[in-house]
């Protein structure tokens, strides 16, 4: 889940859930999470003071282009996130295929 889940959770936007395509397909691609939870962690704790790690250091076969989309779309801080909706990541993600 991204930060903003935490932080302003009564009052998010749709993004979220723009994330959350983005995170779904960062698991296909990696067979891991975006954010790395080490055993006995605090959930919330590491989601409101980490960032994804970036998709290529879990799998460096990522073309580099869609790498950049999936990785701008998990980046999240308190205030916004990078997608604001489902068609501005399609098109992103079509960019890569020189569409």
């Amino acid at each position: 889940m991204p930060m903003q889940q935490i932080f302003d959770s009564k009052y998010v936007k749709p993004e979220v859930d723009i994330w959350a395509m983005a995170a779904s397909l960062y698991q296909m691609l990696t067979g891991t999470t975006p954010r790395y939870f080490p055993e006995d962690s605090d959930i919330w704790e590491v989601v409101s003071t980490t960032q994804p790690t970036p998709i290529r250091d879990r799998n460096n076969s990522i073309p580099e282009k869609i790498a950049e989309v999936i990785d701008s779309a998990l980046k999240d801080d308190e205030s916004e996130l990078h997608f604001k909706t489902a068609a501005e990541f399609k098109q992103a993600l079509m960019t890569c295929y020189g569409n």
